[in-house]
């Protein structure tokens, strides 16, 4: 059965997870792509990303979507990175020298179908949800600083829209 988002406006904590659980967000050159995709979206979108987390096998994204909406955003963001990540699946007999080695269960990788997405309703909320994302690393157990994890918007500050005060 399809996934049905009816609140598509507002500031939303969305997850989606790699297929099969497979750890594929955080090989060489993944995150980057990842990242670059969702700022490209946003732009293209007239979106807001307030926070981020791109883990081994999901991602936290919190963010306001724009005018065409959560379900739209996502799907662009997700055929988008994904598109420019099997790119990066070289021909099998190239694989040796590849960021991403070819492995006939990881290809091609995709996302998961659909994404998980909790409407921000309270200011205590979205400090809760913002803390969350923040630190889903470390809770993870992947960093013993919630800092210390590259592929967090802790790190690309420049990029993160301001986060309003209601």
């Amino acid at each position: 059965m399809t996934q049905q988002h009816f609140e598509q406006q507002g500031i939303f904590h969305v997850t989606t997870n790699a297929k099969q659980k497979i750890p594929w967000l955080t090989w060489t050159g993944v995150p980057e792509i990842l990242i670059n995709n969702l700022w490209m979206t946003r732009n293209l979108y007239h979106a807001e990303v307030y926070a981020f987390c791109i883990l081994p096998d999901h991602m936290h994204v919190v963010l306001r979507p724009g005018e065409k909406g959560l379900s739209r955003f996502i799907q662009s963001f997700k055929s988008h990175s994904m598109k420019d990540i099997n790119m990066l699946r070289p021909p099998v007999a190239e694989s040796r020298d590849s960021p991403l080695q070819a492995d006939p269960i990881s290809f091609p990788l995709s996302w998961q179908k659909g994404f998980h997405d909790e409407k921000i309703e309270t200011d205590d909320q979205r400090e809760n949800v913002l803390a969350y994302v923040r630190c889903n690393a470390w809770r993870h157990g992947l960093v013993n600083n919630p800092n210390d994890w590259s592929w967090s918007s802790v790190h690309f500050s420049r990029m993160i829209d301001p986060v309003e005060i209601w």
